[in-house]
Parts: C-alpha cells; sequence; structure tokens
C-alpha cells in the first residue's frame, strides 16, 4: 500500500476530486494512536460497507508483524478489507481553491490553483482504515473524525448523492470467504 500524509491532496487518475488523504499508512511511517470508540468503529464499519475506487487486487496490513490480507468483522458480517477505498463527507466547506502539485516539491516543481466546484471537504481512506483504527489504534485527524459524526453517511440516501455529486462509483465492499451475495445490505443506486 502507498504512504500518503494525513490532510495531503488526494489524486486519482481522473483528477477531478478535491479531495484529502486519510489513513494511508505504511511502516517507517509514524502515525498517532488512541484507543477507539464504539461510536468511531460503528461509523467506519457503515463507510467500509460501501466501497469507491476498487482496485483490482488486494493490499495486505504491512504494520502487522506477519503482513496478510484483512478480514474484519462486526455484527456479524465479515468483509474483506484493503481492495477498495471509503468517501467520507464533511458539511464543513470545501477550501476554495485546491493546490496541485506537478513535479517533485524539493526540486521546484510547479504549482496551480483550480477552483473546486464541490461545496463540501472530501476525505478518502482506504478500506483498510477500519483495521488500522481497531487494531493499530490509529487516529484519524479531528477534521476526518467529525466528517464521520456530522456528514451524509451509509445508507443515508443524501451520501450516495454526494457520491454521485463527485461523480464516484460504488458497490457493496467484498464479503469475506463464506458470505453469500444474500447477505448484502446495500443495493447500488448509482
Amino acid at each position: 500500500m502507498a504512504y500518503f500524509a494525513d490532510l495531503s491532496p488526494y489524486y486519482d487518475l481522473r483528477d477531478d476530486l478535491p479531495a484529502r488523504n486519510v489513513g494511508w499508512l505504511q511502516r517507517g511511517h509514524a502515525f498517532e494512536t488512541m484507543a477507539p470508540s464504539e461510536e468511531t468503529l460503528d461509523l467506519l464499519w457503515s463507510f467500509c460497507s460501501i466501497s469507491v475506487m476498487q482496485t483490482r487486487g488486494s493490499h495486505q496490513c504491512d504494520l502487522c508483524t506477519l503482513p496478510q490480507p484483512v478480514h474484519a468483522e462486526r455484527d456479524g458480517i465479515r468483509l474483506a478489507l484493503g481492495s477498495s477505498e471509503i468517501c467520507v463527507f464533511s458539511n464543513e466547506p470545501a477550501a476554495s481553491t485546491r493546490r496541485q502539485k506537478l513535479g517533485a516539491m524539493e526540486s521546484g516543481g510547479l504549482l496551480f490553483f483550480r477552483r473546486s466546484t464541490v461545496p463540501f471537504s472530501v476525505f478518502m481512506a482506504p478500506t483498510l482504515i477500519y483495521h488500522y483504527v481497531r487494531i493499530h489504534q490509529y487516529k484519524p485527524p479531528e477534521e476526518f473524525l467529525r466528517a464521520l459524526q456530522e456528514g451524509p453517511r451509509p445508507p443515508d440516501q443524501e451520501y450516495f448523492e454526494h457520491l454521485r455529486k463527485v461523480n464516484l462509483e460504488w458497490n457493496q465492499t467484498h464479503r469475506a470467504a463464506g458470505e453469500s451475495d444474500s447477505d448484502q445490505v446495500y443495493q447500488n443506486r448509482g
């Protein structure tokens, strides 16, 4: 998995999503810790049940002593984590401009600014964030935690409307081995 500093600009292949990175952890990079509350774990679980930016493979947690695929279980549902991302929306307004980096900054790279048409802040995180918070006690930034609590979230229709506004396709997160499609909770409304 790639490492990105918390709250750094998020870049996807389209480069039109004005979002910030959260939870892109990797061994060798320090992070703040906290004992997670059940509320935080419940909120993260609801977001991890909906996947965006699906990858072709699965990432392992390299923070674990023996890196391995991650499966998590909550309320009798087992999810395979590490093959997609979650999108969290904040009710706080988005910055009016987005700084983009072209080339390496330490080598005199170029910067330019582009106006964002998205009226809310967006955070992108790997689905592994649930594992990172629960097992490794990773403490996400306060802005992200507020967005989890106060912003729209699955299964509310407002959440899916926000996904449409930023042109993100979504799917039910893959169930871990042994779970059937009939166990799925959400249907793609996109």
